[in-house]
């Protein structure tokens, strides 16, 4: 299955590019979607407390926080589209 990852704010810049396409088998998962776009030690570093997402990552499937889901289990379907992006805070 075919699967788009956008990235935003300043993990452009860490994974090369705003999206990037990824093929994965069928039955995938948003961990193992982020487990092969953190194919380095420093960007897995950008994105993993250990085997958990740091608490100031936020990554959504289609629109959806995986927080409202199943978290980094939430399964994966063909022409989804995640975006992971840093906490934004303003004032």
């Amino acid at each position: 299955m075919k699967v788009k990852v956008k990235f935003f704010a300043y993990f452009r810049k860490a994974f090369n590019g705003r999206e990037r396409e990824v093929v994965l088998s069928e039955r995938s998962a948003i961990g193992d979607l982020l487990d092969v776009v953190c194919d380095t030690p420093k960007r897995r570093a950008e994105v993993f407390d250990g085997k958990m997402l740091k608490p100031l990552v936020i990554v959504m499937k289609n629109g959806t926080s995986i927080n409202s889901l199943d978290g980094l289990e939430t399964k994966l379907e063909d022409d989804d589209v995640i975006a992971v992006f840093p906490f934004v805070a303003g004032g």
